[in-house]
Order: C-alpha cells, then sequence, then structure tokens
C-alpha cells in the first residue's frame, strides 16, 4: 500500500514509491485534459502496438484539483486501479 501523506506533510525519500515502467507514451496529469489526451492517444496506440501511459501526482480516490473531488481520472479508471482502455 502506498502512503500518501496530507497537504501539510513534507514527503520524505523513504516516503515515496519510485516505480521504473516502460512506455511509447507518457501522459503527466490526471486531470480533463490528461485525461482525454490519454484516451485518445490510447485509441490510436493500440493499432500501432505503441503502450500508452498516464501519471498522476494526486491519489487515485481525490485529488481536491477539483470541486468535491471529483477529478477526470476517476471517469476513466475505476478505483481498483484497473484501466478501462487495454
Amino acid at each position: 500500500m502506498v502512503y500518501y501523506p496530507k497537504k501539510h506533510e513534507l514527503y520524505k525519500p523513504e516516503d515515496v514509491e519510485t516505480v521504473e515502467v516502460e512506455t511509447d507514451v507518457l501522459i503527466v496529469g490526471g486531470g480533463f485534459a490528461g485525461c482525454g489526451a490519454a484516451y485518445e492517444a490510447a485509441y490510436w496506440a493500440k493499432a500501432a502496438g505503441l503502450k500508452v501511459t498516464l501519471v498522476e501526482k494526486a491519489a487515485i480516490e481525490r485529488s481536491g484539483a477539483v470541486a468535491q473531488g471529483l477529478s477526470a481520472i476517476n471517469t476513466y479508471i475505476d478505483l481498483s486501479g484497473r484501466s478501462e482502455i487495454q
């Protein structure tokens, strides 16, 4: 399980999990633009055999970026972390 410090807490190097992933297309940010870009890129990349990866700095359950914590990323990814686009 990954620990997400509260906004007022400082990240320490030992608190952050580093994961190496090989990808062809990297989308940074799970907001509306990032999710839309990743969704569209995945559609076109599938035929070419390319892997699209979206990364988001906030916890999936709630980023606080949008009113009531309804982030765009939740539209494309269920809370178990499995992507609808394969």
